[in-house]
């Protein structure tokens, strides 16, 4: 019954694996802010790699665009969102930075301004047991996975610890932030949080990051289509 037990988790965990783990944790919204239908708004993703900066951005408008908002990717026009080797030239010119931005903004006529970067990155390491199952976080407390854990059971684990019958791997999680501003009255209107842990496809995570994004602001009502 227990082997039942230990290899129904495990296929579950395997499962829940294959998706894409980004979620939302935190979310806010300026209520004094009145939803208005925006005719262009400007997606601008600043990752440190270039090509998950146009995945996420077109990915991110494309979504907009199916719920009927109207958008538009930044990464070819905004001063060197796709080129970082550039920006060591203008860095300590911050006055140089603004300007550019706001020009871009005017001149592509960009009524608000949606702002995705990553804000933090942690690193866990962690224990796999090469018996099927692991034992979550940096040790046994608590229930590994949702398994009740009995003193037999942490007992058997341990001696593949001892018998190096497994290895170590690190959980690397992802902290981004979402800024909208309403370029008219320069103000941050709406603001939400993700975290992603060990993407294994841009390409879905920022699918995902784009459902909760349009999720949030027509669901907040942060915008109106």
């Amino acid at each position: 019954m227990k082997r039942l037990i230990i290899a129904f988790f495990t296929a579950s965990i395997l499962l829940t694996g294959c998706g894409p783990s980004t979620k939302l944790i935190n979310s806010w919204s300026d209520k004094e802010n009145t939803p208005q239908e925006y005719e262009n708004i400007g997606v601008t993703v600043l990752f440190p790699q270039s090509s998950s900066r146009y995945i996420t951005e077109h990915n991110v408008v494309d979504y907009l665009k199916e719920k009927g908002i109207k958008a538009m990717p930044t990464t070819d026009v905004f001063p060197m969102a796709n080129r970082l080797g550039e920006i060591t030239k203008v860095m300590d010119n911050s006055d140089v930075i603004k300007e550019k931005v706001i020009s871009k903004v005017a001149e592509n006529k960009i009524d608000a301004l949606m702002i995705i970067t990553l804000f933090d990155k942690t690193k866990e390491q962690r224990w796999v047991n090469d018996r099927g199952f692991a034992m979550g976080g940096t040790g046994y407390y608590g229930t590994p996975y949702g398994m009740g854990g009995a003193y037999y059971d942490y007992y058997y684990y341990s001696m593949g610890t001892i018998m190096d019958r497994g290895y170590y791997t690190d959980d690397i999680t992802y902290f981004v932030e979402c800024n909208l501003y309403d370029v008219a009255t320069e103000k941050l209107i709406w603001r939400a949080q993700t975290k992603t842990l060990n993407p294994a496809s841009i390409e879905e995570e920022s699918k995902a990051l784009a459902y909760i994004v349009v999720k949030q602001l027509l669901g907040k009502k942060v915008i109106t289509k």
